[in-house]
This record gives structure tokens, C-alpha cells and sequence, in this order.
């Protein structure tokens, strides 16, 4: 039978066992390209390797923190476990669990393209890991708002959590368990083209690394809105006359800024992924593709700004 212990020890393992499927594949196919790039290319084989090993300890990061969280929930719960809570503690396990898993996997695609542009440039592998460096590290930006998020939930933990509570929490949590898949696949394709593009052209590097750190920001927006709303949510009060109109309004809300990010943030990526190639063919046709790509970004981000608006509506609406 289900009970809310039962509930409390599953959340625990759903944790890290999430995290862990990511990290478990996109650490093998960075690894399978590294491995497979060194056979072909023997001459740059010490910096692939070393590429290699700095590429996979960054993927592993996510799952650290969902291991973090794991331990918390496992020894840091010192109240009684009651519905309300075990449904959080769910909520919590889904999003740094989707969140490490997908920051892993999008970051090993940065490796993987790395690990081939230092073979067609190994006496330019300085830089190529440095713009791979960079891309991990605004790649991890879903994990890391999901663990601010998951820390934020737990400081709300008490034995009155009531049921509604527990629901508009279990929410906040879902909004970014949800929000953070579309922008980690945008960034993943971005990233593999940006690193792929250096190795393709290294005098077009300074243009990419430029055009990179712009692109991989604006990709993110759509994950800014949902930790935005997973924050309202978190901290607007449940309304006293109608609690279960306002906890579902509150899921709703949830789920319309994390589905419109999906679409956004994935379209965002082909589109960046596409001019950073074309910038690395023709980088005298740099300001044009530029501009070009911040234009179709802005129509295509108007969709993550009409969930925005709707979410915000239903996140503040009186019930």
C-alpha cells in the first residue's frame, strides 16, 4: 500500500537515479568521441585527452547536486513525513533529477564537437576548450536553478502543510523540472555547432566566441521565465476562500510557462546553431548574420512572452 513514507524513500532514489541516466549517457558520448577522434587523429591525442577529462567532469556536475539533494531529503527531514510532504518531496526529485539529466547530456555534445575541432586544429586547442568551457558552463544554468529552487521548497517544509500547499509547491518545482528540457536540447544543438565551427575556421574565432556568449544568453530566457514564475508560485499565498481552484490554478500555471519554453528555446538553438556555422563559412558576412539571427530570435521568443503573460495572469489571479 502507498504510504506517504514509502513515497519519501522513492522521491530519494528517483533523485539521483534521474540524474544519473543523463550523466551515464552524456559522458558516453563524449567519451565515444573523444576515443573514436584519438584513433583517427593520433598527432593532437594528449590535448583530446585532456579536452576529454575536463569535458566529462563538468557533465558530472549535475548529478552531484542531485546527490546533494538526495542526502537532504534522506537526513535532513527531521518532521514527520505526511502527504503534503511526500508529494513535495516528489516534485523536488523531478526537478533536479530532469535537470541534471538534461544539462548532461546538452554539455556533451560541446565535448564531443571539441574533441573533433582539436583534431582538424591541434595547435589551436587552447581556445576551442575555452569556448567549450564556456558553453558548459552557461549549459548548467537549468541545474542550478533547480537546486536554488529545491533549497527554497525545503525551507517551507512543516507538519500544517496542507494538501494545497503541498500541490502549489510540488508545482514550482515541476515548472522547472519541465521548463528545463527545451532550453538544455537549444543549447546542446547550439553548442555543438559553435564548437564544431571553431575547428572549421579558427581565424572566425573571435566573432564566434562573441556571437556565442550572446546566443547562449538569449536560448536561456524562456528558463529565466520559468524560474521567475517557480518563484511566484512558491511565494504567492493560496487563496483562503478556494484553495482548490487556486492550487489548480497554480499547476496550470506551471505547466503553460514550462511547455511554452520547450518550443522556444528549441527553435532559438537551430536557428543560433545555423548562423554561428555560417559566420565560421563566411565571417565577412558577420553583422548581417548577426543581426539577422537577433531578429528571428526576437519573433520567436514573442511565444515564450505570451505563456509568460497568461502564467503570470493565472499565478496572480484572484480566486
Amino acid at each position: 500500500m502507498l504510504t506517504p513514507q514509502l513515497l519519501h524513500y522513492f522521491s530519494i532514489g528517483l533523485t539521483v537515479a534521474l540524474g544519473s541516466i543523463g550523466t551515464g549517457i552524456g559522458q558516453g558520448i563524449g567519451a565515444f568521441s573523444a576515443i573514436g577522434t584519438m584513433a583517427r587523429q593520433k598527432e593532437g591525442n594528449d590535448k583530446t585527452f585532456k579536452t576529454m577529462v575536463i569535458g566529462l567532469a563538468f557533465i558530472e556536475s549535475g548529478v552531484i547536486l542531485a546527490l546533494v539533494i538526495a542526502l537532504l531529503t534522506l537526513f535532513g527531514t527531521a518532521i514527520e513525513i505526511t502527504w503534503p510532504i511526500a508529494l513535495v518531496e516528489l516534485g523536488i526529485a523531478l526537478a533536479i533529477g530532469f535537470s541534471a539529466s538534461a544539462i548532461s547530456i546538452a554539455s556533451s555534445f560541446a565535448v564531443k564537437s571539441s574533441c573533433e575541432s582539436i583534431a582538424r586544429q591541434p595547435f589551436f586547442s587552447q581556445k576551442i576548450v575555452t569556448i567549450m568551457l564556456l558553453s558548459q558552463s552557461i549549459i548548467e544554468a537549468p541545474v542550478v536553478f533547480a537546486f536554488i529552487i529545491c533549497l527554497i521548497i525545503r525551507g517551507k517544509f512543516s507538519e500544517t502543510l496542507s494538501i494545497f500547499e503541498g500541490i502549489k509547491l510540488f508545482a514550482a518545482s515541476f515548472c522547472i523540472a519541465i521548463g528545463c528540457i527545451g532550453p538544455s536540447c537549444g543549447q546542446a544543438i547550439f553548442a555543438h555547432s559553435s564548437c564544431r565551427s571553431v575547428g572549421l575556421n579558427k581565424e572566425a574565432y573571435g566573432k564566434i566566441f562573441t556571437f556565442s556568449m550572446v546566443n547562449q544568453a538569449i536560448i536561456e530566457t524562456p528558463l529565466i521565465f520559468c524560474l521567475l514564475s517557480s518563484i511566484l508560485i512558491i511565494y504567492n499565498p493560496l487563496s483562503s476562500t478556494n484553495p482548490i481552484g487556486s492550487s489548480i490554478g497554480f499547476f496550470s500555471a506551471a505547466l503553460c510557462i514550462a511547455l511554452g519554453a520547450f518550443g522556444t528555446a528549441l527553435a532559438a538553438g537551430f536557428v543560433g546553431s545555423k548562423s554561428c556555422y555560417e559566420i565560421a563559412i563566411e565571417p565577412k558576412n558577420y553583422g548581417i548574420l548577426f543581426r539577422s539571427n537577433i531578429l528571428a530570435i526576437a519573433f520567436i521568443e514573442s511565444a515564450a512572452i505570451y505563456t509568460l503573460i497568461i502564467t503570470l495572469s493565472l499565478i496572480t489571479k484572484t480566486y
